[in-house]
């Protein structure tokens, strides 16, 4: 068969305008991450997974590591949406919540992450396995978006009024996603013994039994 005929015969991808097909590689890279890993994603299994050559690839990411990047700050933007005021602050000339309201708002903020896992599983196994990886930049992506929640439980704690505003309530914010976090993983990789409502009523008993109460 001749140069010209195999040319033919080669399957071609369809043609995007840049910003769609940016996101089709970004899906590439999730797919990969979630079935292989995060040490899978290299340009060349991006294009084959894709259906792509490699310049394609390479005119839009310059290295694997910028794949990764721009994957985990789409799936952070998707995440963070998702749980996007989950646990607002009261307005400042708004009386302080009491405990019992400061327990649901808590508990609402479980409930939302657990369901966000729910409706995303694919999107939460690649940052849970992100968050896992040896690599630093990464690892330090995932760390800071759960700091910025452990700041926002953290505040609402010390803005309530029934809670004890001599207890480290840092350290009980970082308890506390400690747990909502390893009930996510519990919720991603054994559902059916770890089910949302199982998942959210010992969160409910933790938060309950975190919580120190005022003085009288």
């Amino acid at each position: 068969m001749s140069e010209t005929a195999t040319r033919r015969n080669r399957p071609y991808a369809a043609r995007m305008a840049p910003a769609q097909r940016r996101e089709q590689l970004l899906d590439s890279v999730l797919d990969i991450i979630t079935t292989d890993g995060v040490g899978a994603v290299s340009m060349d299994g991006v294009a084959r997974h894709a259906g792509v050559s490699r310049p394609v690839v390479y005119g839009l990411f310059a290295d694997a590591d910028d794949l990764l990047r721009g994957s985990l700050n789409r799936e952070e933007r998707h995440a963070l949406a998702q749980l996007a005021d989950a646990l607002p602050l009261p307005p400042h000339d708004a009386a302080p919540p009491a405990r019992g309201g400061l327990t649901a708002a808590l508990t609402g903020l479980a409930d939302t992450f657990l369901r966000a896992i729910a409706e995303a599983p694919q999107r939460w196994r690649a940052i849970y396995l992100i968050s896992d990886s040896g690599t630093p930049a990464l690892h330090k992506r995932v760390q800071r978006a759960r700091a910025a929640v452990i700041g926002q439980v953290e505040q609402a704690m010390r803005a309530a009024d029934a809670v004890d505003p001599a207890a480290d309530l840092d350290l009980l914010a970082h308890y506390l996603l400690a747990a909502f976090w390893d009930s996510g993983r519990l919720q991603l990789t054994d559902p059916d013994d770890y089910p949302h409502e199982r998942l959210l009523d010992a969160l409910r008993q933790l938060i309950t039994a975190l919580l120190p109460p005022a003085a009288e």
